[in-house]
């Protein structure tokens, strides 16, 4: 084996350990080790590893994968409303369409189907589907002010992520419907589902993909073959397609509210971000009423991984492998028995996972599903009480009625979730709707994901620049009357958003302030964040606080597009603020 391979061997290693061993070193906290310590440790690692890294990478040429700059032509992007307005226009009126659609195949065995997420050493570096638990899902509203400036479509996909790439691919088969139903952008985002068909391409076949995209790669021998299943990708296109077309059709007038109700920092676990100290524990949520009477619709808002049913643990049956759309799909079940039509986007989640683990209430719970289906169901009982009092909840039988046996209620610990429950005021949103979105290169600097784009295992176009590679993503704001949206591409860490230690000087690991500004400072304090937004970039965290060191908290890098990533977009992100507000 000549010198280059061995190094690309050695990277390809790299890879596949920070894809399926970064929960565990995450979690590996307990060592009483100084903060000092710790730091030297993490930079000396983050060093070796930029280093060792870089010269792999530099081993394989992007000739082969890369566009160059001057031959990239952005196609399918949607700019938004246009025209932004400060009030609504005369007579006025909210429109809503709503569809929902399965994500899995009747004939799933005709696929080459692998869960996205984790990778397991117990399932040989391979989570290949072996069966289902409850749904994949793709949720889709249409929604206009009827102030004549289009519909936006706002689609939610119940994954790992999708590449923008891939989102672009979608509304190319959208395109003719979007000119002659006057759609003015079509918005895609992932809810970072670990245990649904990994749609990203990471958490496949790795071992055997990377080395024959890397025997491909020396010596132009046959075609790199891409992580996720091509048939099964335009299985995925094509349901999202008919989810859109169904949702405008289906668009109805109506009065859209919003609430939105601090829940608690025990519903949160910040478990391998620690640095980062912010906590959104908000939940919020539009109700959208139909003037008809027919069915409504409950739009929510919360930062949270839905991790809990794809990790392989002793013991469960599912080991990694069996699908599920995990408390996501548990809330729309709530909701949908409640009589509402159900719509979901994540928040700003760099690092955050569901709280009360690994059973809830000190109830026993043997499959990690259970954990899934009893937070999922909490929180939509939540989402259906905000505006009720205790009283109210508790007369109420659907919401107070919890399935539990008296053992279980008498254990030590266990709280009822609507103890000392306060309201919150449900407010009427006025009819008016803005959306801008601008497209963005985004330099590329991690030499992991680099090398991930060379090997074409995720659908990103690597573009080759004058500063290096880059790849086009988006960055977006909407606005359903005063309520403010920022729409963020990746996983970004809640410090971006409200503020925290990891972007100061004493808080970070590289010791120096963060230079730009948060989502909360340009965008104000009420501002909601939907993440993986219309791509998956990867983690989004602080410039001063980055460092390719894996462990105490710092395995998010190796995930992330490089270390100017945050900086970067929170910049644009301004340049996006002087513009909208």
């Amino acid at each position: 084996m000549t010198k280059k391979k061995l190094l690309s061997f050695a990277l390809a290693v790299v890879l596949l350990f920070s894809l399926t061993a970064t929960p565990a070193l995450a979690a590996d906290r307990g060592e009483q080790v100084k903060a000092f310590f710790k730091d030297v440790l993490t930079r000396a690692i983050g060093f070796v590893m930029e280093n060792v890294t870089g010269v792999i990478n530099n081993s394989v040429s992007a000739d082969g994968e890369a566009v160059d700059e001057a031959d990239f032509t952005l196609t399918d992007f949607y700019s938004g409303t246009g025209t932004l307005l400060s009030k609504p226009v005369e007579n006025a009126r909210w429109s809503l369409g709503y569809d929902s659609q399965s994500l899995v195949p009747e004939n799933r065995e005709d696929y080459n189907l692998y869960l996205g997420g984790f990778i397991a050493i117990e399932n040989g570096f391979s989570n290949k589907v072996s069966g289902v638990y409850d749904d994949m899902k793709v949720r889709t509203v249409a929604v206009s002010d009827n102030s004549g400036r289009g519909t936006a479509v706002f689609a939610t996909i119940d994954c790992i992520g999708m590449t923008n790439t891939d989102i672009r691919a979608i509304r190319e088969k959208l395109r003719d419907f979007a000119k002659e139903n006057g759609i003015n952008s079509i918005n895609i985002f992932s809810t970072h589902c670990h245990s649904c068909i990994d749609t990203q391409g990471l958490w496949t076949d790795n071992v055997k993909t990377i080395f024959k995209n890397l025997f491909s790669a020396y010596t132009n021998i046959g075609e790199v073959q891409k992580g996720t299943d091509p048939k099964y990708m335009q299985f995925l296109f094509e349901k999202v397609s008919l989810s859109v077309k169904n949702a405008v059709a289906g668009m109805k007038s109506g009065e859209l509210t919003f609430s939105k109700k601090d829940i608690g920092a025990q519903y949160f676990n910040n478990k391998n971000r620690t640095s980062a100290t912010a906590v959104l524990s908000e939940l919020a949520k539009f109700t959208f009423t139909p003037d008809d009477g027919s069915t409504p619709t409950i739009i929510a808002n919360m930062a949270a991984h839905p991790d809990i049913v794809g990790l392989p643990v002793k013991g469960d049956e599912a080991n990694g492998r069996i699908l599920s759309g995990d408390y996501v799909y548990y809330i729309g079940e709530t909701l949908n028995k409640a009589g509402y039509n159900f719509m979901f986007f994540n928040g700003a989640i760099c690092g955050i996972y569901i709280g009360r683990e690994p059973t809830s209430d000190n109830v026993e719970l043997a499959r990690r599903v259970d954990i899934s289906a009893r937070y999922g169901r909490e929180i939509g009982r939540m989402l259906l009480a905000m505006s009720m009092t205790e009283e109210e909840i508790r007369r109420d039988e659907f919401l107070s009625v919890t399935g539990d046996s008296e053992e279980d209620m008498n254990r030590e610990g266990y709280t009822l979730w609507y103890k000392d429950w306060e309201p919150v005021p449900s407010e009427k949103v006025e009819p008016l709707l803005n959306v801008r979105l601008k497209s963005v290169m985004v330099p590329v600097t991690n030499n992991i994901i680099q090398f991930a784009g060379k090997l074409r295992l995720v659908n990103h176009i690597m573009i080759k620049t004058e500063n290096g590679l880059s790849i086009v993503t988006e960055i977006g704001f909407a606005q359903l009357g005063s309520h403010k949206i920022v729409m963020m591409p990746g996983e970004i860490s809640q410090d971006l958003v409200a503020g925290g230690a990891s972007l100061t000087k004493e808080g970070s690991i590289n010791k120096k302030d963060f230079a730009a500004k948060t989502v909360y400072d340009l965008f104000g304090k009420d501002t909601l964040v939907f993440g993986l937004a219309n791509d998956a970039i990867g983690y989004v965290v602080p410039d001063n606080d980055y460092c390719m060191g894996l462990v105490f908290n710092h395995y998010q890098e190796t995930l992330s597009l490089g270390k100017n990533t945050a900086s970067f977009l929170m910049k644009n992100y301004a340049q996006l603020a002087d513009e909208v507000l």
